[in-house]
């Protein structure tokens, strides 16, 4: 009697779990699947990046030589900090440029001394108006080409050019000896606390990055310094060494004295988002005929094709395809066909 329960028992047992998991058709077992429910959300997608801090030049000070010279001593070096008033490079006279001091000097001398003989022949009528109007004419002229000489220096023999604003030296072009032209910029000076980071993008994501997205930025070597700003500008055109479409990032004026020149950061863009029906992203199955899922009513999974709008790691907002609510498989998929009757976890 005791063994015939047993036996009753057992068979009892496997009936159940033969039950469970055979479809309602009698056919092959049911496939063993997990589910999430589709959901009417919004999906803001990030863009991963990586930036240099760079000054702003819109910020940028020269220094520049006004005329001819020579370079006699450099008191920087590129980096370096500076401030107002220090002094940068010590420049010489070029030969060229003295004798035009000179000869500017000698015409206005010249000139000086005809205009007083033309007046004196004029108060005794013995020159005519219109000398006397081209003796002051060539004055003026003279004098003006001799101011114009003064205001560039080139009566000085040597002079010291100095920084006329604070901060850090980028360009440094000029060496002990070297002849340079006048207007040449020897020196160009950011301001400390106003830099920006280039951010490279990939060029399949630079389209979607609008003027004024929100970046989150933060450097590899140090935890604690991290900022959120913004983008001021997106590149029409891709870098031909990096291959990469260059965006534009404000850095805060209070972070950016924290900031070494030459820097890289890592950091995120995030894009505007989109409003639809957000799946997992592992519920998004793809062959030849396009993007689908599986949703599961009644036990049984149907095919049902969709249209992404976005995509992250971790979710994709549907366009088409899909309702709010609605079962759809994220795990056991792979093995799916239309119709296959499955059973859950």
């Amino acid at each position: 009697m005791r063994r015939s329960f047993v036996a009753a028992l057992a068979a009892l047992v496997l009936a159940i779990g033969a039950a469970r998991a055979a479809p309602d058709d009698g056919g092959t077992p049911a496939a063993l699947v997990t589910l999430a429910v589709s959901k009417a959300e919004a999906l803001q997608p990030e863009v991963s990046a990586y930036g240099t801090v760079a000054p702003d030049p819109d910020y940028l000070t020269t220094v520049a030589i006004p005329r001819d010279g020579i370079v006699a001593a450099v008191s920087v070096r590129a980096g370096q900090l500076v401030k107002a008033g220090d002094a940068i490079a010590t420049i010489e006279t070029a030969p060229g440029a003295a004798a035009s001091f000179q000869q500017a000097q000698s015409a206005a001398a010249f000139a000086a001394k005809d205009l007083a003989h033309t007046k004196a022949l004029y108060d005794q009528q013995l020159a005519t108006k219109s000398q006397l109007a081209a003796a002051e004419n060539a004055y003026a002229a003279a004098a003006a080409q001799l101011r114009a000489q003064q205001k560039i220096g080139a009566g000085r023999a040597a002079e010291v050019l100095r920084a006329n604003a604070p901060g850090i030296v980028t360009v440094l072009n000029a060496s002990p000896g070297d002849r340079v032209q006048a207007n040449s910029v020897l020196a160009s000076i950011a301001t400390r606390d106003r830099l920006l980071v280039n951010v490279g993008l990939e060029p399949e994501d630079a389209p979607q990055v609008p003027v004024g997205a929100p970046v989150w930025l933060r450097s590899p070597q140090d935890d604690s310094l991290s900022f959120t700003s913004t983008v001021e500008a997106v590149d029409a055109m891709m870098d031909a060494r990096s291959r990469l479409v260059n965006a534009v990032v404000g850095v805060p004026q209070a972070i950016a004295p924290r900031l070494i020149l030459g820097t890289v950061l890592e950091g995120v863009v995030k894009l505007p988002s989109k409003s639809g029906i957000v799946v997992p992203h592992d519920a998004i199955m793809t062959d030849a005929q396009g993007n689908y899922v599986y949703v599961i009513a009644k036990g049984v999974a149907h095919r049902r094709a969709v249209t992404i709008g976005l995509e992250t790691d971790e979710d994709a907002l549907l366009v088409k395809g899909l309702k709010a609510g609605e079962r759809v498989v994220v795990a056991g998929n792979a093995g799916l066909e239309n119709g296959t009757a499955v059973r859950t976890h």
